[in-house]
């Protein structure tokens, strides 16, 4: 879900030729995304599943305009087709957001879509990283790579398991 948010951010930024939600800090970007999206209900907070947010949310004054001002002021040239898309992909929760499989089929791309090329990914994937504790970008862009790191080794390892099991099957063993 995090994914499709982050989609629907890069195709405003398309439409935009700019950062659409561009903040001076965390609070005053969350704002700024407030101010289009409207501000959350508890349902949709506690769909997020991070404490850190729930609690940095809690901490807004109260919203200027607590539904929205809505994506078609914010792209008054865009086609009706791609707020929609972009309204679908920045939802607050995301358990209300588009999937890519719908994302992929919605009418502003679907001229794009190509079920045959497309793999579906049938497992959540999920970052080793905690949504509840604030990172330094150095913080973690580490913790990212030693898991990275970590992932490689783990797969090589596996590779190499294959690969001796294939040659003891095959009586090839060294």
């Amino acid at each position: 879900a995090a994914d499709m948010w982050s989609s629907g951010c890069i195709l405003g930024e398309l439409l935009k030729g700019e950062p659409i939600f561009k903040g001076s800090s965390t609070m005053n970007q969350l704002d700024k995304l407030m101010e289009w999206t409207g501000k959350p209900t508890a349902q949709d907070i506690a769909a997020i599943n991070s404490s850190f947010a729930a609690t940095m949310l809690q901490g807004l004054p109260p919203l200027p305009y607590p539904e929205g001002r809505g994506f078609a002021e914010m792209f008054p040239n865009a086609p009706p087709d791609a707020i929609d898309l972009i309204s679908r992909l920045l939802t607050f929760s995301p358990d209300k957001r588009l999937t890519a499989e719908e994302a992929l089929r919605h009418p502003f791309v679907s001229q794009f879509h190509s079920p045959a090329d497309e793999p579906i990914c049938e497992h959540s994937i999920t970052l080793p990283i905690s949504d509840d504790v604030k990172y330094s970008v150095a913080e973690y862009r580490d913790s990212l790579y030693s898991e990275i790191v970590r992932r490689k080794k783990e797969l090589r390892r596996r590779a190499r398991e294959r690969d001796l099991q294939r040659a003891a099957r095959q009586g090839v063993v060294g």
